[in-house]
């Protein structure tokens, strides 16, 4: 998955440990008195109203000071609830309101509707600085799930914004941190949906004269940004055949701040334009390690590299050309690199975005739809873009095993997917048995920390090379005849030789076109423009169940 639209948090489940059960419980709500004081209530929710957050943080503070713990204050903002509001009428926003309530409820957590489609949740007790990423981990899970709240019509998915703000001994005055946690829910905004941030009260002083713009482009010319790559692999055979592309901030000093990740200093990047510059930093960087790979292992189809592209590089005048010239100065096939664009990202940038898209697609160069039914530009983009890679949300994959709902919705997009020749990649894969799943709802490609954790390029390399020269090879594809090549390529390019592009499932196989001898892309291992691989090869939708 994309760290566009989870960048605010670099910690996914698997990161977290067995600390997150009490964070994730499905147990029963709060006590009566838990989380609703004497005093009165939502009448649509039932929760507290927003005239309790002081008094119930200052509450929390106290508390976790004699184990020398933590208290974490969490906004969480509805994004798209207007949309379910004129879609299905006032009835329907209000019961996915109560629905919000009763899922924080279960989050171990004093909760209060602090206003609209605004909640708040304080924790205490808080054992690990870290654990703020869970609970914002936990938070998202619940809160992007389906809401069946219209009889008759599809589960309805609200997108959401989280801010958190972390207190300890330090924080003597709770108006600072309930300020921070609206700066950090501010932050998130701007990240897009199912984002968070987190404002460690801890790291206030030093944050705010560490991390400034200055400081940031000090990094970009001192080479301290680096990339982690997370793998992607073949649901039917556990192939390596992909990573995405993240980023990471290595600061000097490591015994004060150590390694950043995203949430901490993504913001400040959008905010300034800084994100432009450090953009084509990780275009030109991932697509130069593209190459490095395909040359340390010659016998093998290369790694495809997908990188997240963010709403102020896509509306960048010159985006496409600063594509193609990493692509010229890096010598990477143009088929080898996907740019990933949330579908909000599309949903606020103009006509030139999309001509810019149409432009590179026309190159060579794979798109990825990210974080696919959590948008509103979805169907639009799928018929307008001709996209490759439809990456289907995390949310839609955490409660699959329990989840008929999930599973359903999972299924169809698959084969909505495979229709218009698209390959699909589940996000956020952390167990067996969602792993075991993803084959039988048709789902082409998966990652997640089942598969691997992001890590550095040495890593993905050492994976490339089997341990042992008898053993079986588990790295990327070695059998090019299981990936169809394209039936109708582009008139822009040569037809392609036999594909390394994984096809959508359940579909025949196609003979290929003889490539021309002089066509300098038709050598082996090159990757073809497989997104229209399966022109023409019908998957019949299931039908509805009961």
């Amino acid at each position: 998955m994309s760290e566009q639209a989870t960048s605010a948090g670099a910690a996914s489940a698997g990161e977290r440990g067995g600390r997150l059960g009490r964070f994730r419980s499905k147990g029963t709500p709060p006590a009566p008195g838990t989380t609703k004081p004497s005093g009165g209530t939502d009448p649509i929710t039932g929760l507290p109203g927003r005239e309790h957050l002081h008094s119930w943080l200052n509450a929390a503070i106290m508390a976790s000071r004699p184990t020398s713990s933590h208290s974490v204050l969490a906004f969480v903002d509805l994004d798209s609830l207007r949309d379910v509001n004129d879609s299905f009428g006032p009835d329907a926003g209000d019961a996915v309101l109560a629905q919000v309530a009763l899922r924080l409820g279960e989050l171990g957590a004093r909760v209060l509707r602090y206003g609209g489609a605004e909640f708040a949740l304080v924790y205490q007790g808080v054992d690990t600085m870290t654990a703020s990423d869970e609970i914002a981990h936990a938070i998202l899970d619940r809160v992007t799930a389906p809401y069946d709240v219209v009889d008759g019509h599809a589960a309805v998915t609200v997108a959401c914004h989280l801010g958190l703000a972390v207190g300890g001994d330090a924080a003597g005055d709770v108006t600072d941190i309930v300020r921070d946690a609206h700066q950090a829910l501010v932050h998130a905004r701007d990240l897009g949906p199912a984002s968070y941030v987190v404002h460690d009260e801890s790291r206030r002083g030093r944050y705010s004269t560490r991390i400034d713009e200055a400081r940031l482009m000090s990094a970009l010319d001192n080479d301290e940004f680096l990339l982690h790559y997370q793998p992607i692999l073949r649901v039917d055979s556990g192939e390596l055949i992909g990573v995405e592309a993240l980023l990471r901030w290595q600061e000097p000093g490591a015994t004060n701040t150590g390694m950043l990740f995203p949430h901490d200093f993504l913001p400040l990047l959008e905010k300034s334009g800084l994100i432009v510059p450090v953009g084509r930093w990780v275009l030109e960087e991932t697509c130069r390690q593209a190459v490095a790979w395909s040359l340390a292992h010659p016998t093998l189809p290369p790694l495809f590299v997908t990188c997240n592209i963010g709403a102020r590089q896509l509306a960048m005048p010159d985006f496409a050309d600063t594509v193609l010239e990493a692509i010229a100065v890096t010598g990477v096939p143009a088929r080898q690199l996907c740019l990933d664009i949330t579908e909000q990202t599309l949903r606020y940038n103009g006509d030139g975005t999309w001509s810019a898209l149409r432009r590179l697609k026309a190159a060579g160069v794979k798109l990825g739809l990210d974080d696919f039914g959590t948008g509103a530009a979805s169907l639009t983009a799928l018929r307008e873009l001709n996209v490759d890679i439809l990456r289907i949300d995390r949310s839609f994959i955490t409660d699959l095993a329990d989840s008929a709902e999930n599973q359903a919705i999972v299924r169809h997009v698959s084969n909505l997917a495979h229709e218009l020749h698209m390959v699909t990649v589940a996000e956020g894969i952390e167990s067996e048995e969602q792993a075991a799943l993803l084959s039988t709802l048709g789902v082409d490609l998966a990652q997640g920390f089942l598969y691997g954790r992001p890590e550095s390029a040495d890593h993905i390399d050492a994976r490339l090379d089997p341990p042992d020269p008898d053993a079986p090879f588990s790295g990327a594809a070695d059998d090019t005849s299981v990936f169809p090549p394209p039936v109708f390529p582009p008139p822009e390019l040569p037809a392609a030789p036999a594909a390394d592009w994984p096809a959508p499932q359940g579909a025949p196989a196609v003979p290929p076109d003889p490539a021309p001898e002089s066509d300098p892309e038709s050598s082996p291992g090159q990757w073809p423009d497989a997104g229209r691989a399966l022109a023409g090869a019908a998957v019949d939708l299931p039908p509805p169940e009961d």
